[in-house]
C-alpha cells in the first residue's frame, strides 16, 4: 500500500498539539494545585513532578511492544488510550473519600503508570511518524510542529486556568477539577483520532529483536563511543533540569502569589516567544547542525537560570524574564537533544540509542530532583534562611541549575561539536 506521507506529517502535527494538551494539564502549575489539594508538601510534589525523568527508565524496553509483522499504529493507540485514562484519573483522586496517605498513594502509582507507558511508546512511535519526513526537513518540520503545539497549548492553558480559577472563587473548586479530568477525557479521544488518520509502519521495515533489551541497550552504550558522549549530554541537562524545574509550579503559586491565570498566561507569552524562536532555530539546525545549535540554546538557558536565582516575592516578575529565556532556549533543546542522534547515530538504531539515552539520563533526573527536594525541605525548614541569609529554596536550585549548564555548555561547544558528523563521513568517503 502506497503511504500518504503528507497527510502523516499533517496529521502528526495535530497528534503532538493533543498529546502536549494533556501533558500541560498534568505538569507544572496544574499538578501542583492538584497536590495541593492532596495536602501533599512543596518537596513531595516536586518529586512528584519530576516522575516524568525516571519514567524515561521504560524506554530501554519500547522494542517489546513492537514485533516483526505487528502493526505499530494499533500498539500506539492502545497505550495512549491507557495512559491518557490514567492521567485523566489524577483530578478525581483528589475528592475520593479516602485518607490522605492512600490518596497519595494512589496519585503516585497513577501518574507513574501513565509516564512509564508514555515513555514506552515515545522511541518507536518518534521513529515512526518521523519516517514521513525528509532527512534535510526535519528542522524546520519539528519547529512548524513546535509551533503549532505551543500556540494551541498556550490557549488551551489559558481558558483551563480561568476555568480552575473562576470555580474556586464561587465556592466550586471541586467542579473546576472535575471538568479539567472530562476535558482531558475528550481531548484524549481527538489525540485517537489523529493517530488512526496516520499510516502505519510497513509490516515488512526493520525492527529491533525484543529479547534481552537492557542488555542490548547498555552493550550499544558500551561499544559506542558516540553515543557515551551523547548520553552525558542527556545526563548533564536533566540532572540541571529536574534539580529546580519541579519545585517551580508550588513556587509560583504559593510563595510568589500567581493565579493559574496568570501562570497561564505566562504560558501565554511562553509559547509565543517559543514560536518566533522556532523557526530560526529550525534553520539553525539543518545549515549547522544540531550541536551548534545546542550550544546557542544552552547560553540562553542558562542565563534565564541565572535571573531566576534572583527571582523572590518583591523581585518576582523577574520569573517572567527568566520564562522568556527559557522559551527561547527551549525553541532549540527540546528538538536538538532528541534529533542530535541523527547527526552521530547511524538512523536504523534511532529508538534503541534514544531509548538508551533517555533511560540512563532519565533515573539520573530523578535522583537530581530527591536532592533538589532535600534543598527544598532543609531551607524551608530553616525559616527560608541558608548560612543566615534570607534565601528561598527555588533560588538556590536555580543558582545550581545555572552551575550545571554551565558545565554542559562548555561540553557541547568543546566536545560534541568537534565530532565527525555522519553526514561529514559520507561526503569524505
Amino acid at each position: 500500500m502506497k503511504r500518504n506521507s503528507a497527510r502523516t506529517r499533517r496529521a502528526y502535527i495535530v497528534e503532538a498539539l493533543l498529546e502536549y494538551m494533556v501533558s500541560l494539564l498534568v505538569t507544572g502549575a496544574f499538578l501542583a494545585a492538584i497536590l495541593k489539594q492532596v495536602g501533599v508538601s512543596d518537596a513531595l510534589t516536586g518529586v512528584v513532578s519530576s516522575f516524568i525523568s525516571f519514567a524515561c527508565v521504560a524506554q530501554l524496553f519500547s522494542s517489546m511492544i513492537v514485533r516483526k509483522g505487528s502493526s505499530v499504529k494499533r500498539r500506539m493507540l492502545i497505550l495512549a488510550l491507557v495512559n491518557e485514562l490514567m492521567f485523566s484519573t489524577l483530578y478525581i483522586i483528589p475528592f475520593v473519600p479516602l485518607g490522605q496517605s492512600v490518596k497519595t498513594a494512589l496519585f503516585v502509582v497513577m501518574i507513574l503508570g501513565a509516564y512509564l507507558i508514555l515513555n514506552l511508546t515515545t522511541p518507536v512511535k518518534y521513529k515512526w511518524l518521523m519516517s514521513f519526513v525528509g532527512a534535510n526537513e526535519r528542522g524546520r518540520f519539528t519547529a512548524n510542529k513546535e509551533i503549532v503545539s505551543l500556540i494551541g497549548g498556550m490557549l488551551f492553558t489559558l481558558a483551563m486556568g480561568r476555568l480552575v480559577d473562576y470555580c474556586k472563587e464561587i465556592g466550586r473548586e471541586q467542579t473546576g477539577f472535575i471538568l479539567c479530568g472530562v476535558t482531558m477525557v475528550a481531548v484524549s479521544l481527538l489525540h485517537m483520532v489523529s493517530i488512526l488518520l496516520c499510516d502505519d509502519e510497513p509490516e515488512n521495515a526493520p525492527r529491533p529483536q525484543a529479547d534481552n533489551q537492557l542488555k542490548a541497550a547498555f552493550s550499544m552504550i558500551t561499544g559506542n563511543k558516540a553515543l557515551r558522549k551523547l548520553l552525558l549530554i542527556d545526563v548533564l541537562w536533566k540532572t540541571a533540569i529536574y534539580m529546580s524545574t519541579p519545585y517551580y509550579g508550588t513556587y509560583l503559586i504559593g510563595e510568589l502569589g500567581f493565579s493559574l491565570t496568570f501562570v497561564s498566561a505566562l504560558g501565554i507569552v511562553y509559547g509565543v516567544v517559543r514560536a518566533l524562536a522556532s523557526p530560526q532555530c529550525g534553520r539553525i539546525a539543518d545549515r549547522r547542525g544540531w550541536s551548534s545549535l545546542l550550544t546557542l540554546c544552552l547560553i540562553v538557558a542558562a542565563a534565564g537560570f541565572l535571573v531566576n536565582a534572583f527571582t523572590r516575592p518583591e523581585s518576582r516578575m523577574l520569573y517572567v524574564v527568566y520564562y522568556v529565556f527559557y522559551a527561547v532556549s527551549m525553541a532549540g533543546i527540546n528538538s536538538g537533544l532528541t534529533n542530535i542522534t541523527y547527526d552521530y547515530i547511524d538512523e536504523g538504531y534511532f529508538a534503541q540509542a534514544m531509548g538508551a539515552r533517555n533511560a540512563v539520563s532519565g533515573v539520573v533526573g530523578f535522583l537530581a530532583s530527591l536532592l533538589g527536594g532535600v534543598i527544598v525541605s532543609r531551607i524551608q525548614a530553616a525559616g527560608n534562611t541558608l548560612f543566615g541569609l534570607n534565601v528561598y529554596a527555588q533560588q538556590v536550585n536555580s543558582a545550581v541549575t545555572f552551575a550545571l549548564l554551565i558545565a554542559l555548555l562548555a561540553y557541547t561547544h568543546f566536545v560534541i561539536a568537534k565530532m565527525p558528523r555522519l553526514s561529514d563521513e559520507k561526503s569524505a568517503s
